[in-house]
């Protein structure tokens, strides 16, 4: 009989524990958000994005809703992933334009 020789793929343990122990962002709860969340315009801004495990940490991103007290901000990580957290408004600024 033949033997069966099986080819790793591309996927490494390495890789495997990379994502598994990479810091995911938190985001705030239903009940912190509030109603009547609001569609916004995609405006670029600069957000501070609490990760688990690890301080918050300024990110570009953009507003995609927002309500009275929190923005959804869209963000891409380097590495390609993006993601879309729930802030506190405070913690969300406008990016100034290039132009200023």
């Amino acid at each position: 009989m033949g033997v069966n020789k099986r080819y790793g793929s591309d996927i490494t343990y390495a890789a495997i524990a990379e994502s598994v122990l990479r810091p995911k962002p938190i985001s705030l709860s239903s009940t912190e958000i509030g109603n009547e969340i609001r569609d916004a315009d995609p405006n670029a801004v600069i957000a501070w994005i609490p990760f688990r495990t690890e301080e918050s940490v300024q990110v570009e991103g953009r507003v995609i809703a927002y309500t009275d007290r929190a923005c959804l901000v869209e963000f891409t990580e380097r590495n390609g992933l993006t993601h879309r957290v729930w802030v506190w408004a405070g913690a969300v600024e406008r990016k100034p334009s290039r132009d200023a």
